[in-house]
């Protein structure tokens, strides 16, 4: 009754009106002004994006060009190129790949399907979101004393660059795989499970169709993410390594043929092969004090802003023809 009472003490028993009225045009007032700078705010981070985009691409207009990704790095500006980088940005982006997709796919599912909720899985829980924030920086530390110092003790930057942007990636992986699992309504499974289906064929034909667009998206979009990162290359001395110019990121005559062995020892536990990224490439160029290199930079800059842009729209595409 004191509900009843208290909602009929808000309106007045002779024009019917409410007594909050005398405050409405006020609080439209604030929303509008809140919703007025939200715009503002969207506005003028898309206004500063787009000037910044707009002198990257003016400075480096001159050599976008076929010969940007035919040329090899060089002393000379003219005769420099960005090739080797992407070479060793496909490298990596398909190694990194195989590893991500099982391990971070097969990781949710384990957390979201199989795993028992008792305070060990909430501490494995909590450490995968805490590793998700983590700046890279730490991770190519991480690499530089596990990988490169720990595992193995020379030059192999491409395998210690690898295994280190896999631990970048995979917790954002296993994060937003987990979320689109567990989106799947609990009805699919149970309508699974009362046709006499077990638990590995309900995941396999039913929760895991159902999930796939956003684990598609969170592999594609953290790849772009891991693909972009300069400071974990850095820190591993990709920079260090020469280039031989008959060399191959990936030894694709050895993939065709057969002989799986002589990838690895020929392109990942190599210690004179070439590896080299995009993002790196562009460091080096932007510190180096001649006009020219900086151009190629800005050039380089556009590149990589193509490709991430690229993935991120193959993963919407991914995603709606996935629904």
């Amino acid at each position: 009754m004191s509900n009843g009472s208290d909602i009929l003490d808000t309106f007045d028993g002779q024009s019917g009106e409410s007594k909050f009225d005398p405050k409405l045009e006020s609080r439209q007032l604030w929303g509008k002004i809140f919703a007025g700078f939200c715009i503002f705010a969207t506005l003028l981070g898309l206004l500063v994006l787009a000037v910044l985009i707009f002198n990257v691409v003016n400075d480096g207009s001159s050599r976008l060009n076929t010969e940007l990704f035919q040329l090899y790095p060089s002393r000379r500006p003219s005769e420099s190129g960005y090739r080797a980088a992407i070479l060793g940005s496909i490298a990596m982006l398909s190694y990194v790949l195989l590893l991500v997709i099982p391990l971070g796919v097969c990781s949710a599912i384990y957390l979201e399907e199989y795993a028992k909720k008792n305070w060990f899985t909430e501490l494995i829980e909590l450490n995968i979101y805490n590793l998700a924030g983590i700046p890279s920086i730490i991770y190519g530390l991480l690499g530089l004393g596990l990988f490169v110092r720990g595992l193995y003790s020379g030059r192999a930057v491409l395998v210690t660059g690898i295994l280190t942007i896999t631990l970048l990636i995979l917790p954002p992986v296993i994060v937003i795989s987990r979320e689109a699992i567990r989106a799947v309504p609990q009805s699919i499974r149970q309508a699974s499970y009362g046709v006499g289906a077990t638990k590995w064929q309900t995941i396999r034909h039913h929760v895991l169709p159902a999930a796939l667009p956003g684990i598609l998206t969170a592999v594609i979009i953290s790849t772009s993410r891991g693909i972009g990162e300069t400071a974990p290359i850095v820190v591993l001395g990709a920079g260090t390594v020469l280039f031989d110019p008959k060399a191959s990121p990936i030894n694709f005559g050895a993939l065709f043929s057969g002989k799986i062995g002589d990838v690895f020892t020929d392109t990942l536990w190599s210690n004179d092969n070439f590896f080299s990224v995009l993002p790196y490439q562009i460091y080096e160029w932007v510190g180096d004090p001649k006009a020219e290199f900086q151009i190629l930079a800005s050039a380089g800059i556009v590149v990589l802003l193509v490709l991430v842009l690229g993935m991120n729209l193959i993963a919407i595409f991914l995603r709606s023809r996935a629904k």
